[in-house]
């Protein structure tokens, strides 16, 4: 009787256990892209609610006449030697006031490169501590402020309501536009750098690239470029024209930006 056996039930068990394995191993899967699908929603969320907080505390009403100042941020950047500038700060957590003239920075266009030495270096996000917009150091939030140049803006879009703009006494209005960008650091899913290489690189993305290129920059930046154009001349005019938001994208960083325009002006009723 015992002669007769052939493994069959042996067989049967084995097949058994590879249709459990590979059913638990999709069960596993699935639960695990679920799970990132989770993630990546909830860090949206708490990076948009970031960069919201960051504009409304601009909005402040009762802060504007300070940031009207010629040390605040819509009166520094509207100065004439600044235009076309951005003025950047880290929104800290940590940090009583919004805005802090003396932890600002200053990107300007040289030639066709981009420089960052106005005023100081602490203006600029960097994976630290004391650079987190939040008490859990989850997210970060950079605020680049830019006034923009009303030679560009559209007919009356700078007149006060109820204004003649012959005879009218009032300082014209002044448009600005202000970008809020806000990172999750430890979602990157860049795996080519360490921890200390990523930090260095989001650093760079915060510190060395324009928030908004106007499109009149893109475009003469995009004239520079001709057939006798080296590598390396090629390769400045890219970096030029690459904004913060697709540095930090191209890193792998998790990534919301939030752009806001306002135009201060007075409002005259006769």
């Amino acid at each position: 009787m015992y002669k007769t056996q052939h493994g069959a039930t042996l067989i049967v068990v084995l097949l058994l256990l590879v249709a459990i394995t590979v059913i638990g191993a999709l069960a596993i899967r699935s639960s695990t892209t679920q799970l990132r699908v989770a993630t990546a929603s909830q860090a949206q969320q708490l990076m948009l609610q970031n960069s919201d907080a960051a504009l409304f505390q601009l909005e402040n009403p009762s802060e504007l006449s300070r940031q009207m100042a010629l040390n605040g941020m819509f009166g520094f950047i509207k100065a004439e030697d600044d235009s076309g500038k951005e003025l950047v700060f880290c929104y800290k957590a940590g940090d009583t006031n919004f805005f802090d003239f003396t932890k600002a920075s200053l990107i300007n266009w040289d030639g066709n490169t981009v420089t960052n030495t106005g005023l100081s270096q602490l203006g600029f996000c960097k994976i630290d501590s004391g650079y987190f917009s939040t008490h859990r150091k989850t997210v970060m939030t950079q605020v680049a402020i830019k006034a923009a140049d009303m030679s560009e803006a559209a007919a009356f879009q700078h007149i006060q309501t109820g204004t003649d703009v012959e005879t009218a006494k009032a300082d014209p209005a002044q448009l600005y536009t202000v970008v809020a960008t806000t990172i999750f650091p430890n979602l990157s899913e860049n795996t080519n750098l360490t921890s200390n290489q990523l930090s260095s690189a989001i650093k760079n993305c915060f510190s060395n690239h324009f928030n908004a290129i106007p499109e009149t920059r893109a475009e003469s930046l995009q004239g520079e470029i001709t057939e006798d154009s080296t590598e390396d001349e090629k390769e400045a005019i890219r970096l030029a024209k690459l904004t913060v938001s697709q540095c930090l994208i191209d890193l792998g960083v998790p990534t919301h930006t939030q752009v806001a325009r306002y135009s201060l002006m007075q409002n005259i009723v006769k």
